[in-house]
């Protein structure tokens, strides 16, 4: 038993290692971003790329809280076409809160506020300067990536922070290590359908009073639907959707 311990340690203790060789190249990669040294799309590329084998070796490792923001950063950067100074410091501010963790200055009873103050991601073609931004977090269990990115975008209009989950196994210990003001959840998933999702949310004691609405194709009364916690708000995808999703907001007391 203490040969698996011992190699468990090991084997963390190096993962350990690669992120911090990771965190040290990109504070080099972000100096050489602000010196114009490198093209800004390839430092991205580069950002993208760290961060996504971080996340999977992080979640593999049991390490959540890496994980997550290792994810968060990758979505920060998916959607940057530039860098500048500002955008800089946001990047310097995911990789520091990362460092604070491998050097345990971070309790896991911190990680709702970690996750809350780290910089809300932008789109490209997006400008936020008449949005009036709110501490609301809103996480997504939304595997389409184009429904994600519409349902992204009317949030980002309304000022709030988003984050998508596509595993909704992933996304339920992310709901239950962050605590998200609301979660919306696709009816179509792999593995577990929303309802499944929501079903589960509702009848664990840590997360049923999380917030939570799906987002699907068909109404209340359709036999897909059948197994929907009663509280549940149902947002419909087309032309309802703005209207629908106010609605949820409105009935879950999200401000």
């Amino acid at each position: 038993m203490g040969n698996v311990e011992d190699m468990d340690r090991m084997v963390e203790s190096e993962f350990i290692d690669e992120v911090r060789d990771i965190l040290d190249g990109t504070d080099v990669l972000i100096g050489n971003l602000r010196s114009h040294i490198i093209k800004p799309q390839d430092g991205i590329a580069q950002i993208r790329r760290d961060m996504f084998n971080m996340e999977m070796r992080a979640t593999s490792l049991e390490l959540p809280l890496v994980s997550i923001i290792a994810h968060r950063l990758g979505e920060y950067a998916a959607d940057l076409k530039t860098v500048d100074d500002h955008i800089l410091d946001d990047i310097q501010s995911f990789i520091d809160n990362i460092r604070s963790i491998l050097e345990g200055r971070v309790e896991a009873s911190q990680s709702a506020k970690v996750i809350r103050e780290l910089p809300r991601k932008t789109f490209g073609d997006f400008n936020p300067g008449d949005v009036v931004v709110s501490n609301v977090e809103v996480l997504l269990i939304i595997p389409d990536k184009a429904t994600c990115r519409i349902v992204e975008r009317e949030l980002a209009a309304c000022g709030y922070r988003t984050s998508n989950i596509r595993s909704p196994f992933q996304a339920i210990e992310v709901a239950v290590r962050t605590r998200p003001d609301m979660i919306i959840v696709s009816g179509v998933l792999d593995d577990l359908s929303g309802v499944d999702v929501a079903s589960a949310l509702a009848a664990m004691p840590t997360t049923r009073d999380l917030p939570l609405a799906i987002l699907t194709s068909y109404t209340l009364g359709h036999p897909s639907l059948d197994n929907l916690p009663a509280k549940v708000p149902v947002i419909r995808k087309g032309a309802q959707f703005g209207e629908d999703l106010a609605d949820a907001f409105s009935r879950l007391h999200i401000t």
